[in-house]
């Protein structure tokens, strides 16, 4: 009914997304990124023309205060709508990579230009071998809106726009 997270210590329901989660954990935490380069349920906020809106990562890897990976956690069955909010989260936050998974498979993309590096989580580089890829978002606004649409309708994050002010 409940488990550890491997990360922050915090006892959470044991769900099918949680157990991809700590799957997630365990795989980087096993490649020598630290605890403390992990953050888990990462919240920030996206401006857009009609204000701001709230929004979350699974987890977020952090190298020397810049974003890196970006991981998205599914339930079973739901891996491909993943991909993109994935693909979305990195591309915003300006990470290197971009993951989905869920229990039984994983996608590793590269966030520049999509291209899958691999099935598997195994490919994530270790801390050590860990290449920044600087790129530009070709229309930033347009993965903003992707990702709120993605998290309010998946996510339930409930997206919800808020004024500037």
């Amino acid at each position: 009914m409940f488990i550890v997270d491997r990360v922050t210590g915090r006892v959470v329901f044991d769900t099918p997304v949680e157990r991809a989660r700590q799957k997630a954990e365990e795989e980087l935490l096993s490649k020598g990124y630290s605890k403390e380069e992990i953050k888990v349920d990462y919240t920030f906020k996206v401006e857009l023309p009609e204000g701001f809106a709230s929004a979350i990562v699974d987890l977020l890897v952090q190298i020397d205060g810049r974003n890196a990976i970006v991981v998205m956690c599914a339930p079973p069955t739901a891996l491909v709508p993943y991909e993109r909010l994935s693909l979305a989260c990195a591309r915003v936050l300006n990470a290197t990579y971009a993951v989905a998974l869920n229990l039984d498979e994983a996608i590793v993309m590269k966030a520049k230009d999509g291209c899958l590096v691999c099935r598997d989580l195994n490919c994530i580089p270790n801390r050590e071998d860990f290449v920044f890829e600087d790129y530009e978002v070709r229309d930033v606004e347009k993965e903003k809106r992707i990702m709120v649409a993605y998290l309010n309708v998946l996510h339930c994050v409930g997206c919800r726009i808020e004024e500037q002010g």
